[in-house]
């Protein structure tokens, strides 16, 4: 793993504070497993229920290395994470001592925002692949995050690697198609 680029503790695009992009993020991921964007290994289910303000995407649930393609509209700015945790306060902090990752745009190093434990609430479905019930869920989250500004129409490689305790390891190659709306 490469060494850890310099990272914001306090970073965000201009529209979202930490607690409002883990919230639509975890609500995004939190899908029934056979459409999860995140244990999806193809790309297939990228584009289900984005949100206006930025096109999400995602890591993996611990698998093997994924390769996905994803058709992205023109425009949006791009959020990944690297690692990320939704759990309470304690595990937070465990998490975020030893978490680090790379993210890559057509070979180009990305900044990551350093998010520290933060509460937010977030809308889980049922069937979802982190064994949480349906409905409102209130937790704490923290992560590595990569915030892209809108990549230019046309097709770019995006590489997310990351690891944290617990044996999460993140390696993930996306093929994005830019103004592919």
């Amino acid at each position: 793993m490469a060494a850890q680029p310099p990272t914001s503790p306090s970073s965000t695009s201009d529209k979202l504070a930490p607690a409002d992009f883990q919230a639509r993020w975890w609500t995004w991921a939190s899908q029934p497993s056979g459409t999860n964007p995140v244990s999806d290994t193809s790309g297939r289910f990228c584009m289900r229920d984005q949100p206006v303000e930025v096109w999400l995407l995602a890591g993996t649930l611990g698998e093997e290395p994924v390769e996905r393609q994803c058709r992205v509209p023109a425009s949006k700015p791009l959020l990944a994470p690297v690692v990320n945790l939704a759990s309470d306060v304690a595990s937070c902090e465990k998490f975020m001592k030893s978490a680090q990752g790379e993210v890559l745009l057509d070979g180009s190093t990305q900044a990551l925002t350093k998010v520290p434990a933060t509460p937010f609430t977030y809308e889980a479905r049922a069937g979802n692949p982190y064994g949480t019930s349906a409905g409102r869920i209130n937790s704490v989250g923290c992560g590595l995050y990569a915030w892209i500004s809108a990549p230019a129409s046309g097709e770019h490689e995006l590489v997310i690697r990351g690891s944290a305790p617990g044996g999460v390891e993140v390696d993930v190659r996306y093929k994005l198609i830019v103004g592919a709306d």
